[in-house]
Protein backbone atom coordinates (compact mmCIF):
# COMPACT_ATOMS: atom_id res chain seq x y z
CA UNK A 1 0.00 0.00 0.00
CA UNK A 2 2.77 2.46 0.38
CA UNK A 3 4.96 1.55 -2.63
CA UNK A 4 1.54 2.31 -4.58
CA UNK A 5 1.35 5.82 -2.39
CA UNK A 6 4.64 6.45 -3.61
CA UNK A 7 4.13 5.97 -6.86
CA UNK A 8 1.13 7.83 -7.08
CA UNK A 9 3.27 10.76 -5.87
CA UNK A 10 5.96 10.36 -7.79
CA UNK A 11 3.50 10.06 -10.89
CA UNK A 12 1.30 13.78 -9.30
CA UNK A 13 5.24 15.44 -9.33
CA UNK A 14 6.28 14.25 -12.70
CA UNK A 15 2.96 15.52 -14.23
CA UNK A 16 3.38 18.62 -12.03
CA UNK A 17 6.80 18.94 -14.08
CA UNK A 18 5.33 18.07 -17.42
CA UNK A 19 2.98 21.03 -17.00
CA UNK A 20 5.26 23.58 -15.49
CA UNK A 21 7.50 23.10 -18.71
CA UNK A 22 4.65 23.41 -21.20
CA UNK A 23 3.95 26.94 -19.54
CA UNK A 24 7.09 28.30 -19.49
CA UNK A 25 7.36 27.35 -23.08
CA UNK A 26 4.04 29.08 -23.90
CA UNK A 27 5.45 32.36 -21.54
CA UNK A 28 8.45 32.36 -22.76
CA UNK A 29 8.38 31.42 -26.83
CA UNK A 30 11.76 31.33 -28.93
CA UNK A 31 12.80 34.80 -30.38
CA UNK A 32 11.45 35.88 -33.39
CA UNK A 33 13.86 36.05 -36.36
CA UNK A 34 11.94 39.95 -37.84
CA UNK A 35 14.06 41.91 -34.89
CA UNK A 36 17.81 42.78 -36.25
CA UNK A 37 20.33 40.36 -33.99
CA UNK A 38 22.09 42.14 -31.34
CA UNK A 39 25.45 43.18 -31.80
CA UNK A 40 27.99 45.01 -29.55
CA UNK A 41 29.53 48.10 -30.68
CA UNK A 42 32.90 49.20 -29.65
CA UNK A 43 33.13 53.34 -29.80
CA UNK A 44 36.18 55.00 -30.14
CA UNK A 45 36.39 58.21 -30.32
CA UNK A 46 33.80 60.25 -32.46
CA UNK A 47 33.86 57.24 -34.92
CA UNK A 48 32.01 54.02 -34.42
CA UNK A 49 33.90 51.02 -35.88
CA UNK A 50 32.10 50.82 -39.91
CA UNK A 51 33.46 54.58 -40.07
CA UNK A 52 30.26 56.63 -39.81
CA UNK A 53 29.53 59.55 -37.28
CA UNK A 54 27.31 59.06 -34.18
CA UNK A 55 25.56 62.08 -35.12
CA UNK A 56 24.19 60.14 -37.82
CA UNK A 57 20.72 57.88 -38.07
CA UNK A 58 21.91 55.21 -35.53
CA UNK A 59 21.84 51.09 -37.39
CA UNK A 60 18.95 49.55 -36.34
CA UNK A 61 20.61 46.84 -35.34
CA UNK A 62 22.75 48.60 -32.55
CA UNK A 63 20.84 49.06 -29.33
CA UNK A 64 20.08 52.34 -27.92
CA UNK A 65 20.10 52.33 -24.18
CA UNK A 66 16.95 53.21 -22.70
CA UNK A 67 17.11 52.85 -19.23
CA UNK A 68 20.08 51.91 -16.63
CA UNK A 69 19.23 51.33 -12.38
CA UNK A 70 22.34 50.60 -10.75
CA UNK A 71 21.95 48.23 -8.21
CA UNK A 72 23.98 46.89 -5.13
CA UNK A 73 22.75 43.63 -4.83
CA UNK A 74 19.79 41.39 -5.96
CA UNK A 75 18.52 37.96 -6.65
CA UNK A 76 18.91 37.12 -10.31
CA UNK A 77 17.00 34.06 -10.72
CA UNK A 78 13.43 35.43 -8.62
CA UNK A 79 14.01 39.00 -9.98
CA UNK A 80 14.08 37.39 -13.84
CA UNK A 81 10.74 35.34 -12.95
CA UNK A 82 8.72 38.07 -11.21
CA UNK A 83 9.59 40.55 -14.21
CA UNK A 84 8.87 37.98 -16.86
CA UNK A 85 5.56 36.82 -14.92
CA UNK A 86 4.70 40.77 -14.92
CA UNK A 87 5.69 41.16 -18.45
CA UNK A 88 3.45 38.24 -19.98
CA UNK A 89 0.82 39.61 -17.92
CA UNK A 90 1.44 42.81 -20.16
CA UNK A 91 0.84 40.91 -23.44
CA UNK A 92 -3.14 40.88 -22.95
CA UNK A 93 -3.98 43.25 -25.72
CA UNK A 94 -1.78 41.57 -28.57
CA UNK A 95 0.94 44.55 -28.61
CA UNK A 96 3.43 43.11 -26.73
CA UNK A 97 4.47 39.59 -26.86
CA UNK A 98 7.54 38.70 -24.08
CA UNK A 99 10.06 36.27 -24.34
CA UNK A 100 13.02 35.09 -22.10
CA UNK A 101 16.36 35.13 -24.50
CA UNK A 102 18.52 33.33 -22.12
CA UNK A 103 19.45 33.44 -18.01
CA UNK A 104 19.34 37.23 -17.29
CA UNK A 105 17.39 38.31 -20.40
CA UNK A 106 14.05 39.68 -20.88
CA UNK A 107 12.90 40.71 -24.36
CA UNK A 108 9.27 42.59 -25.15
CA UNK A 109 8.93 42.53 -29.10
CA UNK A 110 6.14 45.24 -30.32
CA UNK A 111 3.09 43.41 -32.39
CA UNK A 112 4.65 44.50 -35.53
CA UNK A 113 7.97 43.37 -35.05
CA UNK A 114 9.51 46.64 -36.07
CA UNK A 115 11.15 47.04 -32.73
CA UNK A 116 11.71 45.41 -28.99
CA UNK A 117 13.80 46.42 -25.58
CA UNK A 118 15.21 43.89 -23.66
CA UNK A 119 15.80 43.90 -20.20
CA UNK A 120 19.34 42.69 -18.99
CA UNK A 121 19.63 41.88 -15.15
CA UNK A 122 23.74 41.85 -14.62
CA UNK A 123 24.97 41.93 -11.20
CA UNK A 124 25.43 46.37 -11.18
CA UNK A 125 22.70 47.18 -12.97
CA UNK A 126 19.19 46.58 -14.49
CA UNK A 127 19.29 47.89 -18.04
CA UNK A 128 16.83 48.45 -20.91
CA UNK A 129 18.16 48.28 -24.44
CA UNK A 130 15.60 48.91 -27.71
CA UNK A 131 16.62 47.25 -30.74
CA UNK A 132 15.31 48.51 -33.82
CA UNK A 133 13.72 51.68 -35.96
CA UNK A 134 10.41 52.52 -33.04
CA UNK A 135 7.76 54.70 -34.38
CA UNK A 136 5.91 57.23 -32.00
CA UNK A 137 3.29 54.54 -31.30
CA UNK A 138 6.02 52.51 -30.53
CA UNK A 139 7.92 54.75 -28.14
CA UNK A 140 4.83 55.55 -26.34
CA UNK A 141 3.62 51.83 -25.83
CA UNK A 142 7.36 51.45 -24.39
CA UNK A 143 7.14 54.09 -22.01
CA UNK A 144 3.98 52.76 -20.44
CA UNK A 145 5.08 49.08 -20.40
CA UNK A 146 8.27 50.62 -18.82
CA UNK A 147 6.55 52.88 -16.23
CA UNK A 148 4.68 49.56 -14.86
CA UNK A 149 8.18 47.54 -15.36
CA UNK A 150 9.51 50.79 -13.04
CA UNK A 151 6.34 50.03 -10.40
CA UNK A 152 7.36 46.58 -10.11
CA UNK A 153 10.99 47.42 -9.58
CA UNK A 154 10.26 49.46 -6.95
CA UNK A 155 7.80 47.03 -5.32
CA UNK A 156 10.35 44.79 -4.83
CA UNK A 157 12.67 47.32 -3.98
CA UNK A 158 10.89 49.13 -1.41
CA UNK A 159 7.28 48.07 -0.64
CA UNK A 160 6.37 45.09 2.13
CA UNK A 161 7.32 43.79 5.38
CA UNK A 162 10.34 41.88 3.74
CA UNK A 163 13.53 42.63 5.76
CA UNK A 164 16.48 44.47 3.46
CA UNK A 165 18.65 41.56 2.70
CA UNK A 166 16.29 39.14 1.62
CA UNK A 167 14.89 41.78 -0.92
CA UNK A 168 15.22 40.42 -4.69
CA UNK A 169 16.39 44.19 -5.31
CA UNK A 170 18.64 46.29 -3.17
CA UNK A 171 19.18 49.69 -5.29
CA UNK A 172 22.68 51.69 -4.54
CA UNK A 173 22.12 54.60 -2.26
CA UNK A 174 20.35 57.57 -2.25
CA UNK A 175 17.79 54.71 -3.60
CA UNK A 176 16.48 57.15 -6.03
CA UNK A 177 17.68 55.21 -9.41
CA UNK A 178 14.13 54.34 -10.41
CA UNK A 179 12.80 57.83 -10.20
CA UNK A 180 15.77 58.75 -12.20
CA UNK A 181 15.21 56.27 -15.02
CA UNK A 182 11.64 57.24 -14.58
CA UNK A 183 12.14 60.92 -15.63
CA UNK A 184 14.22 59.34 -18.92
CA UNK A 185 10.82 58.05 -19.98
CA UNK A 186 9.12 60.21 -23.02
CA UNK A 187 5.96 59.88 -21.77
CA UNK A 188 4.87 60.33 -17.43
CA UNK A 189 3.49 57.93 -15.57
CA UNK A 190 -0.64 58.67 -14.82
Amino acid sequence: MVSVMMRAKDLCLLLLLATTLKLAKCLFPPRTKNVAPRRSVRRSGKKEETGKSLTEEPDASFPTRVLEIPVSSLKRGGLRFTLGLHLVGQQDNGTWKANQANDNTLDMYFKDNSAMFSIVIADDAITVDRYGKPSLAYVLQESVLLHSVLDELNALAFEGDIETQNRLLRLEEPGDAIEKAREKLPARKA
